[in-house]
């Protein structure tokens, strides 16, 4: 995992409820399950209907500093502090 999350802490924006909520519910499955959850599951948790649309939280969340992932990896999301 060298260079996860470098750097990209550093300049967090400010997010909208729906966006708290969403990474809410994914440090909560980290915290539970000790990995990240997988884009079908995150789509389950939080009722979307589309993956793409998981996949478009995740890329929002990730430009505002708050996630990054591991490239070609199924359980990508890692949480920066």
């Amino acid at each position: 995992m060298k260079g996860i999350g470098k750097g990209i802490g550093k300049n967090k924006k400010g997010l909208t409820p729906k966006q708290l909520q969403f990474l809410a519910k994914i440090k909560a499955f980290i915290k539970a399950n000790s990995y990240s959850p997988s884009y079908e599951e995150i789509k389950q948790m939080t009722g979307m209907k589309s993956k793409s649309n998981v996949h478009a939280y995740v890329q929002s969340l990730k430009k505002r500093g708050y996630i990054d992932d591991i490239p070609y990896s199924k359980r990508s999301i890692v949480v920066l502090p």
